[in-house]
């Protein structure tokens, strides 16, 4: 699947009403998602991933997610079909563990609407940190970092290019002391990293990381 930006616009847990309790941003590049979903009532964090995808089938899509970070816990692979909709958005059906229903495995529905890339660089990229369990990905002038630690500490950062005012802090909620930031750098991009290959290690921030996924972005 080529890159894409994607924001939540509802929530439905059948047969309940839809709605919308976060606000959710989404970086897909390659096989790779970084996923973050904050609570609009008190901007803490509802669900951090990170995650390698594959896709079963293409018509209709229907995708399996492996894990990789979760912040609510679950190890097992979820999987999802998406429909397309008459105003372009998509919707995503499946079962996975409903937390208000005490994780019982419930049906539920998510509508999908595409953003287009903030301006920046004309590329996107996922990295993994060769220590530890960090993941970094832009797309554009978006750039997201999601982190997990020992004893499942978990931070996030999300941050927007400016080209006259530079990089916008919209998140760093969590355990984000060790998360990486643009803000700050001065530099609208990374030293290199227009040439980066799939499966290359790079140092960025002072550490090792593994690039996971790079794709133009046009």
């Amino acid at each position: 699947m080529a890159h894409q930006i994607s924001t939540r616009i509802s929530l439905r847990w059948l047969p309940e009403a839809p709605s919308e309790p976060t606000d959710t941003l989404v970086f897909n590049v390659g096989a790779y998602f970084l996923d973050l979903r904050v609570l609009k009532a008190d901007t803490s964090i509802d669900w951090v991933m990170a995650r390698e995808r594959q896709i079963l089938s293409r018509e209709p899509l229907q995708c399996r997610w492996i894990k990789i970070i979760d912040s609510l816990g679950s190890s097992e692979p979820d999987e999802g079909t998406f429909t397309p909709l008459p105003n372009g958005d998509d919707l995503e059906t499946g079962s996975m563990p409903c937390a208000e229903r005490g994780n019982a495995v419930t049906e539920y529905e998510e509508v999908w609407r595409k953003l287009c890339p903030r301006p920046g660089p004309e590329h996107g990229w996922i990295l993994q940190s060769v220590a530890g369990n960090t993941f970094l990905g832009r797309i554009g002038g978006g750039y997201l970092a999601l982190s997990e630690e020992e004893g499942r500490k978990f931070g996030a950062r999300s941050e927007e290019w400016d080209p006259e005012n530079g990089w916008k802090v919209k998140y760093a909620i969590g355990d984000v002391e060790g998360v990486p930031s643009f803000a700050g750098t001065g530099s609208e991009r990374l030293d290199g990293e227009a040439s980066w290959k799939i499966g290359e290690r790079v140092v960025v921030f002072g550490k090792g990381y593994v690039v996971r996924a790079f794709e133009d972005v046009k």
